[in-house]
């Protein structure tokens, strides 16, 4: 009976099975789509909530760094103000008076708000404290007395070697703040010390001994050195020996970077705080409050700000950083939301219940194809540096304008872009630098454009624009290209440097300029071309001329090739004095082109076309060649000066041309000098320092040319070997109606004999030029005064070297 029993209920067992498989089988693919739809809508919420948190972020920090630079770039400006104050001391001979003081600092600072007080401090010794208080007194500051600050009040200050009193400023004159002597205040003592010092803009955080209406408010004090005309500055102990007092500011902050913000048009979606410089005091996250807050809804402390989004950086104010914290606006377009990954997981849930499995996977993969072309379509036509469409996308949409034009009859432009001085930057600082700084170059050009209009990267450090859509298309393109240079101009900061580059722009217009795409770009580029040789940072828009002169141009690249083939280069001299004893020192070789049917072809016409084709080189050796050959036959006690392009340093074998003339003209290395300019030591610095000295080691003296016009910097003179400083004659030409010329050759006179180095003064033409160069202690100089250049064969010698001298020489 027990056995019947249970196998009664197996076969139960097993025929309930059987029923219940049929049904499992039915539902299993709902289940598997219910499981798999809830999976993939939870999976795809997060996912998508995940990219527009990244999305946010990105978006977020980007527009933090372009405030973040646009208050940066506003406080510099109010510190170059400052800055004009300390040119306005040290740029005169005469005193300046509290009158032209305050007419100076008031037009300075007309519509910039923000500037509490703008105050003169003089050095004051001992001797000179009665003299300058009795003058302030004149002057209609009554009572005037150097004071000392002691607790909240003022008393007349002790006697002491040195004061640093207010003299000149912007306060009425019954302020008490006169006379106040910053040497008895300790932190505005350190910070005239620490301006002094180094030679450079310093900044405290301080307050008014007036105090502000409506109770405390952070101000910024800045302070810049002002020195003796005409002293040296190069080590610390002369700026100490030679300070002659400072300028000093007191900036409102808040109200500063406030009218920056707005002057600028700063973006709502970004609430900004400016916190207090980092000390040596420890002070809790909670208790450090900002100086500045865009928003007073935001988060204050540096705790509360740091436990959600936000950017950090930096302001510089003279010397000193204080801390910037940017975060989303509560409420503004930059706050995340999460609104796609909640329409994810309710349109996914909607999904499940209703579609089959079948269904739901043909979709989601039909999706994924879709979205892989998609990425695929958006590589292939997008630069991955600068996220910016590329020549690929840009020629393609160029193509459609075109073919749309004669349908539609709406013109456009085309704006080719090419920074300036980018090489310098990808040279010295790197190519990661360089990278960054496209990136921000790729920013600011998008800043400036309209949804509709089309920006692209063709490569390098060139872009392209194409504009459309405007009732007047010329004026529409020149005012865009005016606001790119204008935008570009501005500092870009990278990390850990600032620096400066510019656009150069060509403008073609369709259909103006041609109808087809390669019309067009010839054309856009030709106008290019011209910004870059009208001096770069500008736009241009074609003409037809640019063809011609193009063709002009190709026409005298083949003659000039000729020309150096055929010997039709001549080197014309033109003597330098000795200012001393009033006899020829020696002789500059100028190149000449004598053309068999256009003549003598000045050289610049030439030779900014030889450097931009490479025929300087051979150029330049025919040049050296000959200048040595001629003046081997000179008398002994004369030189030869030969200019070097920059395009010459480039090459590997010049040391080895220059001995090989030397050799073959038997001409003696100390008559022989090399002038050099200043653009030829912004690059490959290391190796042109190696190449100088190893002329310098064979006995050629070297020349710095046309100081004072380009990059000039006097690292070149205590880095780089010179013998000789040739100032350029723009010096020159302005000597006997501009006091600064003087003041300035004197400077340089004054600084080339502490560094053992002779002066020439180029472009001399008048006896009374002459004069006022000897009385200014020029060592040599040269100019029409003395004669023009010429042939060898026209120069009359005192002497002719004689066989044996040459030889030795």
């Amino acid at each position: 009976m027990g056995g019947r029993g249970q196998n009664h209920q197996d076969r139960e067992r097993r025929t309930g099975w059987w029923r219940a498989a049929p049904l499992l089988g039915l539902y299993r693919p709902a289940l598997v789509a219910v499981g798999v739809g809830l999976l993939f809508s939870l999976v795809g919420a997060a996912a998508v909530a995940r990219w527009e948190d990244r999305v946010n972020r990105i978006e977020f920090e980007n527009a933090a760094e372009t405030e973040a630079i646009v208050m940066q770039n506003g406080m510099s400006e109010y510190i170059s103000r400052l800055v004009a104050l300390r040119t306005l001391f040290e740029s005169t001979n005469e005193e300046i008076t509290r009158s032209e003081f305050e007419t100076f600092s008031s037009r300075l600072f007309e519509r910039h708000p923000g500037m509490l007080r703008i105050a003169w401090l003089p050095r004051v010794n001992r001797k000179e404290r009665a003299e300058y208080e009795a003058a302030a007194i004149t002057d209609g500051v009554s009572g005037y007395r150097i004071k000392s600050l002691q607790g909240e009040t003022f008393a007349t200050a002790p006697q002491a070697d040195e004061y640093f009193p207010v003299f000149y400023s912007t306060q009425p004159k019954t302020s008490p703040v006169y006379g106040m002597d910053y040497a008895t205040v300790p932190e505005r003592r350190a910070i005239l010390e620490r301006a002094r010092d180094n030679d450079r803009v310093a900044a405290i955080r301080t307050r008014l001994y007036e105090p502000k209406e409506g109770g405390r408010q952070p101000d910024v004090l800045v302070a810049i050195p002002v020195y003796a005309k005409g002293t040296s500055r190069e080590a610390v102990v002369d700026r100490r020996r030679n300070l002659a007092g400072f300028v000093v500011g007191v900036f409102d902050l808040p109200l500063l970077i406030q009218s920056i913000r707005v002057t600028t048009g700063a973006s709502p979606a970004v609430s900004v705080n400016v916190y207090p410089p980092f000390t040596g005091q420890i002070v809790s996250l909670e208790q450090t409050l900002p100086d500045y807050s865009s928003a007073a809804t935001s988060p204050q402390s540096m705790r509360d700000v740091a436990r959600a989004l936000h950017w950090s950086g930096s302001l510089k104010i003279g010397d000193t950083d204080w801390q910037v914290r940017a975060m989303p606006t509560a409420g503004g377009s930059l706050e995340t939301a999460y609104d796609r990954a909640v329409a994810v997981i309710v349109v996914g849930m909607l999904l499940t219940l209703s579609l089959a499995t079948y269904l739901m996977l043909a979709s989601r993969n039909s999706r994924r194809l879709s979205l892989a072309n998609r990425q695929v379509l958006e590589l292939a036509q997008t630069d991955i540096l600068t996220g910016l469409p590329n020549r690929a996308f840009f020629l393609t949409r160029l193509d459609l304008m075109n073919s749309q034009l004669s349908v539609r009859g709406l013109p456009f432009a085309i704006l080719m872009l090419d920074l300036d001085r980018f090489k310098n930057v990808n040279d010295s600082l790197g190519h990661g630098a360089g990278d960054v700084l496209l990136r921000q170059v790729a920013l600011r050009l998008r800043s400036a454009l309209r949804a509709t209009d089309v920006l692209a990267r063709l490569g390098g450090d060139e872009f392209a624009i194409i504009q459309e859509a405007c009732d007047d298309q010329r004026a529409c393109a020149t005012e865009l290209a005016a606001r790119i240079t204008k935008l570009v101009a501005e500092p870009f900061l990278l990390p850990g440097h600032r620096v400066e580059i510019g656009t150069s722009i060509g403008i073609a217009i369709a259909p103006d300029h041609g109808s087809d795409q390669e019309q067009l770009l010839k054309k856009a580029d030709l106008a290019l071309y011209r910004s870059k040789s009208a001096g770069r940072n500008c736009f241009t828009i074609y003409d037809e001329a640019m063809s011609a002169e193009l063709e002009a141009r190709n026409t005298l690249e083949g003659d000039l090739r000729d020309a150096i083939a055929q010997c039709q280069l001549e080197v014309h001299y033109q003597p330098f004095m000795d200012v001393a004893s009033g006899g020829r020192r020696g002789f500059e070789a100028l190149v000449r082109w004598r053309h068999p049917s256009r003549g003598l072809i000045p050289p610049d016409q030439f030779i900014a076309l030889a450097e931009e084709t490479g025929l300087i080189v051979p150029l330049g050796e025919l040049v050296l060649r000959r200048a040595c050959a001629d003046a081997a036959a000179w008398p002994c006690d004369l030189m030869v000066a030969v200019n070097l392009s920059p395009i010459q340093f480039k090459e590997a074998e010049l040391f080895e041309t220059i001995c090989a003339a030397l050799a073959d003209s038997g001409l003696a290395p100390q008559r022989l000098e090399i002038e050099i300019t200043e653009s030829v030591l912004l690059e490959r610095g290391v190796e042109n320092l190696a190449f100088m000295e190893r002329l310098k080691h064979i006995g050629i003296e070297l020349a710095l040319d046309d100081f004072g016009t380009g990059y000039s910097s006097l690292s070149y003179l205590t880095t780089f070997p010179f013998d000789k400083i040739k100032i350029d004659k723009s010096f020159i030409r302005n000597l006997t109606h501009q006091p600064r010329s003087s003041a300035i050759i004197a400077s340089i006179v004054t600084l080339a004999r502490g560094l053992d180095m002779s002066v020439t003064a180029e472009g001399v033409e008048t006896r009374e030029e002459f004069e006022r160069l000897t009385a200014l202690g020029v060592n040599f100089a040269q100019g029409y005064l003395f004669g023009r250049p010429q042939p060898v064969d026209q120069i009359e010698f005192d002497e002719i070297a004689q066989p044996s001298q040459r030889n030795a020489a």
